[in-house]
């Protein structure tokens, strides 16, 4: 029940995959606060829609792991145990993502031959959406972790977005061979021994241009470009607003910047997946809205019916080459 809006959005947005998603009130499972729930379930008519109890909570800005530890009967955690025991079949929020990535480390664990999982988050381009896997779920990288990355990211892309061979890039300085530092260096040729459609040196750039389907960065790079993004698409639209007060467009304008920007928003895809655990997990934007926690209940429900986790195994099982964590 987490997120800046919980748990009224994510109630809201349970309604919304109920109603027009598709969704069997039965197969969802809310864990949380009771007493904040029963109201709201009330409200919104969620019946059946079942509610576990979790009396503590996970802020947005406490240290992940700690909290983790010390807060058992928090929702995340709870949450992350239902799905462990057989009771959930994916794990959906918008809270503290480093208590899920933590929770989800330690309750479900990694699949079979994952060195560490990685966030991998949809970006739209002009060619329809690209990968960027890690954005932030490990930091401390090396080489064989964004070899894997790669692997889970392009079977994602497949299970998602219908692209049977995902081409993937290698976030470098320059597209040239010999560009970057030594991690580069190892990274690129374990990805050229991969079992993967593997393009080469990619720069920041080519990202938004669409030039592959999929991108490979280290953790802390790729949070940055994260943030970077949004807070240029802020930036931008609020210029557009400020320019549109001042000159009234024609309605057609309006509608088609207004379309332009919808293409754009991250509550169309709902939420990032982390890959390489045992269970789908998705991780919504703190500001997740009705629509977006919709998007990531729909979401994970494709990803529980195409047995993402279980390719993501058999392509790492098959995977020659790899080297030891």
């Amino acid at each position: 029940m987490g997120g800046d809006h919980a748990p009224r959005a994510v109630l809201e947005g349970a309604a919304l995959a109920i109603g027009s998603g598709g969704i069997d009130p039965a197969s969802l499972l809310l864990v949380g606060r009771e007493e904040a729930l029963r109201p709201l379930i009330e409200e919104l008519s969620l019946q059946p829609v079942e509610v576990v109890h979790a009396a503590e909570v996970i802020s947005m800005d406490e240290p992940a792991s700690a909290a983790v530890r010390s807060k058992r009967d928090s929702s995340i955690s709870v949450a992350m145990e239902a799905v462990a025991s057989g009771q959930g079949d994916a794990f959906v929020s918008a809270g503290n993502t480093g208590a899920v990535v933590a929770a989800a480390s330690v309750v479900l664990g990694r699949s079979k031959g994952v060195h560490r999982p990685g966030i991998a988050v949809p970006m739209p381009t002009q060619k329809g959406p690209c990968i960027v896997i890690d954005v932030g779920a490990n930091i401390y990288c090396k080489p064989e972790h964004l070899q894997q990355y790669a692997i889970m990211a392009s079977e994602y892309c497949r299970a998602v977005f219908d692209k049977p061979t995902p081409e993937v890039g290698l976030l470098n300085i320059g597209s040239e061979e010999g560009k970057g530092g030594g991690f580069v260096s190892e990274t690129h040729a374990l990805l050229q021994a991969s079992d993967i459609s593997y393009r080469g040196f990619i720069e920041g750039q080519d990202i938004l241009s669409g030039a592959v389907d999929v991108v490979v960065c280290e953790g802390f790079v790729g949070n940055v470009i994260l943030k970077v993004a949004e807070g240029l698409a802020k930036f931008v639209g609020q210029q557009v607003h400020n320019a549109f007060a001042l000159h009234p467009p024609r309605n057609e304008v309006k509608t088609a910047v207004n379309e332009a920007f919808a293409s754009l928003d991250y509550a169309e895809y709902g939420g990032a997946p982390l890959l390489g655990v045992t269970a789908p997990v998705l991780i919504g934007h703190g500001r997740s809205s009705p629509h977006a926690v919709m998007n990531m209940i729909r979401a994970a429900g494709s990803l529980v019916e195409y047995g993402l986790n279980r390719h993501i195994a058999e392509r790492l099982a098959a995977q020659s080459g790899g080297v030891s964590p």
